[in-house]
């Protein structure tokens, strides 16, 4: 046998030895460590993570290898026990010269049974983070392989995976979302026709499907469609391509956002719609968003806009954003209010802009139907919420809510704490502090000069949901003056229908002339005030009792309220055992004033936080609130200048119309028996009273009217009067109504006659003149227009003489226009002998004796008193 013949034969050998070897490395159960090894080791190396294969691997040779292998796993590098890949089956094809040339190129890749779960612990190490491997240094003169992009490892135009499984689950952020695609697509193109991506699948049990192209170095778009949700993403790359850079336009059209929320599988606790647009612009050097829109409508009238500029993500220097919130369409308003229970908030405005190196600027606009709270200013944002967090029940919970109310520098109130489900507004939890100017306390914009009230501030907690809100551990007081001593503690378990009250409010004022001074209001000299007040409510009862100290004088009150009738009525006492009848004449002056401050000028501080205000001062809603009442009146003992009293009465509200009465008490002698009301709907609030008085002593009332003249008499009186309250002087200044005042037995100092000239003839009153005349009777039915006393029969008789007096007393214009004509008793018919006028300025007329007029006459003929003559009636009436 030749050489050749047994080289022949001996490669024959060979070939058969290194086929029979290859065909075990390949197929042989022997090898298939070797095969895994070898599958691993190419997808480890282009996913840049370990891929562990721990099922059957099946290659078939030849120039290009087909390989094929299941039970693929890809452990997470950063968080322990968890796979953050597992796939069923895999197959592809591996070029034998790209394998040898360590650039591997798969194609026909199919997948099937994947399962991608992307978990977030809540430190913040998530599943598919990979930590940064140690690049082994090379050796001297040897070369790397440049690394290739994912992209260029696939070869073939069709990439398909089928049941395909992502899991995201967020321990930060609390989201759940699962998406099961039966099949996905991506069709890199041949050249001509760009890549296209194509899917459908679930959602979180809801349909979607997913559609792209991607062009090389082109604008490419994406977009994933549900039911009610669809959102898309177009591309543009920069000039030089994506690497350097690309600009995606992003929208979201919501439909439906019932549906939204159950894709997030939170609960489905909001109907309407939205529509979200943004542009997301991405360098190797920095991200952000511009271009932000957000328009929502809730199916409940209530809507949200958001726009502006996100900024650099990351960077809280750089973030410019509007945002609007209306609780209520602008057609369908609630109305204007002047009372804090119909109290409504209409809209929130947030502005906020704030630009890398330059302080940040920022402004607030809440709108109620009572008031609109403006601020701007420089500080951080109004409100601040971080730790977004889905729960396991499917609730948004907003961990850290920091809520600003008021100018930046200042604010009225701060909030901080959480809401465990923001989308019912449940589970509200928060401490907050208050901090206000004392004197929007009376007037909510303040008052010129109102700083000198100090300021108002504390703590409190709230808890509760937007049904039910409770107040608690409320302890606030006034600092910074010396005019009062304002504390307020307690809770308000309700604090948005102010039910469940339990407050104790303690007030001590030194000196109510230096408070209302402070309030731009007329000073009235009540000296020390005292106020204790226990406010307390359980369900519809209610009960107030009040101790009130003003020096010497002291009254509890005691109030009850019953809110489940239909028509609420307060029923109440107010009792005393001393009162001082001069420091009560001083607080109901003091009461009177405080009703006008909502005239005082408003504070000059620039610029107003508070402006639009139609609420009621807060001392005017008190005593105008609409709740009908019963009191009853029981002061034992009314201490004047002239002896002591009582007072018993009861005052009552209903229907807006207050009254009081009948008053029944003695002063000075003499009894009354009035009644009064006032009609709370008329903005004037004018007081009618009504009644009777009698015992006047004419002697004491002249006394006090230090006039040095005497006379004698007891006086009575019956009036029907109405005027408005907003002062004495307005009182007096515009009393309309009628009455009539009646005089027996009493004596007049014939001085005083000759002051007036009446005494020039002595048979006027008397046949011989003496140092008193006698005054048998006097009746003055008068007439009161607009503050003007007008009498036509006022009658005033001697023993001799009737004087029948007609004319009017001007109180606003302090003038005087009267006349008195004499005649003897039972002679109407003759001159007047000396009759006189007073007329001019009220305080100091001008009298005038002149003589007497023609004879009068009756128009009807008759001429002969009657029999039986009625005193105190003007003769000329009586005649027959």
């Amino acid at each position: 046998m030749s050489w050749i013949t047994k080289t022949l034969l001996g490669l024959v050998a060979l070939a058969g030895v290194l086929l029979i070897a290859g065909w075990m490395l390949l197929s042989s159960a022997l090898f298939s460590d070797l095969r895994r090894t070898l599958v691993a080791d190419v997808l480890s190396d282009q996913l840049g993570r370990d891929v562990v294969v721990a099922g059957d691997v099946q290659v078939v040779p030849g120039r290009i290898l087909k390989l094929s292998a299941k039970g693929l796993t890809l452990p997470s590098a950063t968080v322990a026990d968890v796979t953050l890949a597992e796939v069923d089956r895999i197959s592809f094809d591996l070029p034998l010269n790209s394998l040898w040339n360590k650039q591997p190129q798969i194609g026909n890749l199919a997948i099937s049974g994947t399962t991608l779960v992307l978990v977030q612990e809540d430190d913040g190490s998530a599943s598919w983070q990979n930590p940064t491997p140690k690049a082994p240094a090379p050796d001297k003169g040897q070369k790397l392989a440049p690394k290739q992009s994912i992209a260029n490892v696939f070869t073939d135009r069709i990439l398909r995976l089928e049941d395909t499984t992502l899991v995201y689950q967020s321990a930060i952020n609390g989201l759940d979302l699962e998406m099961k695609l039966e099949q996905i697509a991506l069709d890199r193109g041949d050249g001509t026709v760009p890549p296209t991506l194509t899917g459908a699948g679930l959602l979180n049990g809801e349909s979607l499907t997913l559609s792209g192209r991607f062009p090389n170095d082109a604008p490419f778009t994406t977009a994933l469609t549900f039911d009610g949700v669809t959102l898309s993403f177009d591309g543009t790359p920069a000039p030089d391509g994506y690497a350097a850079g690309v600009e995606v336009a992003m929208a979201a059209d919501v439909v439906s956002i019932g549906q939204l929320l159950d894709i997030l599988k939170l609960e489905r606790a909001l109907e309407g719609t939205g529509k979200v647009s943004a542009v997301l612009k991405h360098s190797p050097d920095t991200t952000r968003i511009d271009d932000l829109d957000v328009q929502v409508a809730l199916d409940g009238g209530q809507s949200v806009v958001v726009t502006g500029q996100v900024g650099e993500l990351g960077n809280p220097e750089d973030v410019s954003l509007f945002t609007g919130i209306r609780l209520y369409p602008e057609d369908a308003e609630p109305p204007v209010t002047k009372v804090r229970r119909d109290l409504k908030l209409i809209s929130v405005d947030m502005e906020i802009k704030s630009e890398p190196g330059k302080v940040a600027q920022r402004r607030m606009v809440i709108e109620t139907n009572g008031f609109v709270m403006d601020t701007s200013g420089e500080g951080p944002p109004p409100i601040s919420v971080s730790q977004v967090l889905r729960t396991p029940e499917g609730k948004l919970r907003l961990g850290n809510v920091n809520l600003r109310l008021g100018p930046p520098a200042a604010p009225f109130v701060i909030l901080d704490g959480a809401v465990a489900d923001a989308l019912n507004l449940e589970g509200i939890s928060a401490d907050g502090t208050i901090s206000v100017r004392a004197d929007s306390l009376l007037k909510p914009e303040g008052f010129r000069g109102g700083e000198s009230l100090g300021t108002f501030g504390g703590d409190f907690h709230l808890e509760g949901n937007i049904d039910k809100l409770s107040l608690t551990s409320l302890a606030a007081k006034t600092h910074g003056t010396d005019l009062w001593d304002l504390t307020v503690t307690g809770a308000v378990h309700n604090v948005l229908r102010f039910e469940d009250v339990a407050l104790e409010v303690k007030a001590d004022v030194p000196s109510g002339a230096d408070l209302l001074a402070a309030m731009s209001l007329k000073p009235i000299d009540t000296g020390e005030a005292v106020v204790n007040i226990a406010l307390t409510s359980e369900g519809p009862d209610w009960n107030a009792d009040m101790h009130i100290a003003l020096g010497e004088s002291v009254l509890d009150v005691a109030v009850d309220l019953d809110d489940a009738v239909s028509d609420p009525v307060v029923i109440g006492k107010v009792e005393s055992d001393m009162i001082r009848m001069q420091q009560l004449r001083n607080v109901f002056s003091a009461a009177i004033q405080l009703r006008n401050i909502d005239d005082t000028p408003p504070m000059d501080d620039a610029p107003q936080a508070l402006r639009d205000v139609t609420l009621t001062p807060l001392g005017r809603a008190v005593l105008l609130a609409v709740s009908d009442l019963e009191i009853a009146l029981d002061l034992r003992h009314i201490e004047g200048a002239k002896g002591i009293s009582t007072l018993q009465s009861e005052v009552t509200l209903k229907d807006r119309l207050l009254t009081a009465g009948p008053l029944k008490f003695e002063y000075g002698g003499g009894h009354f028996d009035v009644s009064g009301s006032m009609d709370l709907k008329d903005t004037k609030h004018p007081l009618e009273v009504k009644g009777k008085a009698g015992g006047w002593k004419l002697g004491h009332l002249l006394e006090e009217l230090n006039f040095k003249k005497g006379a004698s008499g007891t006086l009575y009186a019956d009036f029907d009067v109405v005027g408005p309250t907003a002062s004495v002087q307005a009182f007096l200044g515009a009393l309309s109504g009628q009455g009539t005042v009646t005089m027996q037995d009493g004596t007049i100092e014939t001085q005083l006659l000759d002051l007036a000239g009446l005494g020039v003839l002595p048979w006027l009153f008397s046949p011989h003149k003496k140092k008193v005349a006698p005054i048998v009777c006097l009746r003055a039915p008068i007439v009161l227009t607009n503050g003007k006393i007008t009498t036509k029969t006022t009658v005033v008789e001697t023993d001799q003489v009737q004087i029948v007096a007609y004319g009017d007393v001007d109180i606003p214009a302090k003038s005087i226009n009267l006349h008195l004509q004499p005649r003897k008793i039972g002679e109407p018919l003759s001159r007047s002998p000396w009759p006189v006028s007073l007329t001019g300025a009220l305080a100091k007329p001008k009298i005038k004796v002149k003589d007497g007029p023609k004879r009068l006459k009756r128009s009807d003929g008759a001429d002969t008193m009657p029999a039986q003559r009625k005193r105190c009636v003007p003769d000329i009436l009586q005649l027959q």
